[in-house]
């Protein structure tokens, strides 16, 4: 019976239903872990962990964002160079070939500018999923399941709990889809989303408080959900100290973002053009850093802590990674730069030793005396110079001589 909570997802979203039963089995195998070590706070250490996991797994992702708008940064003057030659043009052919352009331009350089959004797609379905996870913990994972599922049989034993549920507990029985307290699953639904004050209040009503056994297990899974003094099933709310979560979520959002932002605008002042598709992503970007962590903090003051913790954790993780790949790709893109410098001044010396080894009047090549000419003169020697020149036409002019006298003699 319990095998089948694991399986049962609450929401019948086909897309969020296996993305949820995914995440499940991989927090549900890492606290199986930590609970064996320890049963206190273990839910919280199981979604660290889990966060940690699913930034690792994503890194290539932002390895190849953060490349990626790089790229997009090095070519916005060519970017804006195609703006501006199509600029004024409306007609679908010009918008047509200014798009053809466009597109060889990030083919060429290996970019999109859709790339930078990956990571954010990829989190949300997770952010969702751990909504539904969290809101329903004993329907996901094992042990938490035999708990409430010793915690609901108890209960239903109770004389009259079907009324202190509906009519004592009303508030928490309009939040359970199709609530019927006579199936075990609504009544694990019910417990699983009590909140401190709720639990007290309920077990003083059906007459529980005298129970060792049920006591025992409700304190168990109050440890496994508490973290510092809060409990990750509830909601923070807006009070203290609850407000704390939402500040956290929020403000580690806008500073994520906020560092983001100031990286891109002084690689943006080293530059110098602006396209005009990028001044309307920083005046995008610069609404989104206020929206979102607003966002951000909404969400997760009526959502389980579990919410705030896995977000605050995310994004803490992701400062860090934004600091070090910044690191990273700046030495990528140094032992490029000294690459492409190399490769120019060689292709430099080989065009200067070409033009150095034809003669401009004649378009011949300079023999040996010359090049020991050109040499000397290149060396800075002009009176060695002048010297080896006077040199070589004294040798060609016995040359010179050489040869009429043997014509004569023929």
């Amino acid at each position: 019976m319990v095998l089948n909570y694991i399986f049962l997802a609450k929401t019948s979203n086909f897309i969020l239903k296996p993305i949820a039963w995914l995440l499940s089995q991989i927090i549900n195998l890492i606290f199986t872990g930590v609970y064996s070590l320890t049963v206190s706070h273990s839910m919280a250490i199981s979604i660290i962990l889990f966060t940690f996991i699913i930034r690792a797994l994503i890194l290539p992702l932002s390895l190849k964002q953060q490349r990626s708008s790089r790229k997009m940064q090095r070519i916005q003057p060519q970017i804006a160079k195609i703006q501006d030659k199509y600029k004024g043009k409306t007609d679908p052919e010009s918008r047509q070939r200014m798009s053809a352009e466009m597109q060889e331009l990030y083919s060429k350089n290996k970019t999109s500018p859709f790339t930078g959004c990956l990571p954010l797609i990829i989190q949300m379905p997770i952010l969702f999923a751990m909504y539904e996870v969290l809101r329903n913990l004993p329907f996901y994972m094992n042990e938490l399941g035999r708990i409430y599922t010793s915690m609901s049989e108890t209960v239903m034993n109770v004389s009259g709990y079907a009324d202190i549920m509906t009519e004592s507990f009303s508030g928490v029985v309009k939040g359970i889809s199709k609530f019927d307290a006579t199936k075990v699953n609504s009544v694990i639904d019910f417990l699983g989303h009590l909140t401190r004050t709720q639990w007290t209040e309920f077990m003083a009503a059906a007459n529980l408080s005298s129970d060792a056994a049920f006591t025992a297990l409700q304190a168990k899974q109050a440890s496994i959900n508490a973290f510092i003094g809060f409990n990750l099933s509830e909601a923070p709310g807006w009070g203290w100290p609850g407000i704390i979560w939402p500040i956290l979520s929020g403000g580690t959002t806008w500073l994520q973002q906020w560092l983001m932002q100031k990286t891109n605008d002084r690689r943006q002042k080293m530059i110098g053009a602006v396209s005009d598709e990028q001044k309307s992503q920083q005046q995008s970007m610069k609404v989104m850093n206020i929206v979102f962590p607003i966002m951000m903090a909404f969400i997760v003051v009526s959502t389980p802590l579990g919410i705030g913790l896995y977000w605050v954790v995310s994004n803490i993780f992701s400062l860090i990674q934004q600091i070090v790949l910044d690191k990273v790709i700046d030495r990528e893109e140094y032992k490029e730069a000294l690459k492409r410098r190399d490769e120019l001044e060689e292709k430099k010396r080989i065009k200067e030793a070409a033009k150095s080894s034809i003669d401009q009047k004649t378009g011949k090549r300079i023999g040996t005396a010359q090049n020991a000419i050109n040499k000397s003169a290149m060396a800075g020697n002009k009176q060695a110079a002048i010297r080896k020149q006077l040199e070589a036409k004294q040798a060609e002019k016995a040359e010179q001589a050489e040869t009429v006298v043997s014509d004569e003699e023929v």
